[in-house]
């Protein structure tokens, strides 16, 4: 049949996809007020305690739609409703490295110093960016994320 040999020919002539390879990925994340600078005023907004934003922050598995903005840095999709928050009006001049934060629907980390204009609501003290390395950029896209809390001690010690 000459419909079932054309069907057969497509097929094999259509190019294969690969598979995406993802990884899960646990991030300690320090809630600390002194480098989470707009969780007070996140909570005041939102009519949440700092414990809540905190425990809506890291009750989602992220997913890493893309990294962009500035290399390295991945926004990820999965933000609990309840903390939804339009960016800042004005941008800051500088943003730590390491520094998580909020804006609109997704959540995000700051791979190295730089502007910025999402809320900032703690910090890791992973790196994320390494022009050094083979692989620069540690996450990818379709990448899983999760976040716990870690104190301000675990943070310096780990930093």
């Amino acid at each position: 049949n000459i419909v079932k040999m054309e069907i057969e020919k497509i097929v094999l002539e259509t190019p294969k996809f690969e598979t995406i390879e993802s990884k899960f990925w646990k991030i300690p994340v320090c809630y600390d007020l002194s480098l989470g600078q707009d969780l007070q005023s996140l909570s005041q907004q939102k009519n949440l305690t700092i414990d809540d934003i905190i425990k809506l922050h890291c009750e989602p598995v992220y997913t890493v739609s893309f990294i962009g903005f500035l290399p390295g840095f991945p926004y990820l999709q999965g933000l609990n409703q309840k903390l939804i928050t339009p960016r800042l009006s004005t941008p800051r001049l500088s943003v730590a490295k390491g520094s998580v934060a909020i804006g609109g629907s997704q959540t995000g980390i700051y791979p190295q110093q730089s502007p910025g204009g999402w809320h900032i609501i703690g910090r890791t003290p992973l790196e994320f960016f390494n022009t050094k390395k083979s692989t620069p950029c540690i996450l990818q896209p379709m990448d899983s994320i999760q976040f716990y809390p870690i104190s301000l001690e675990e943070f310096k010690d780990v930093r």
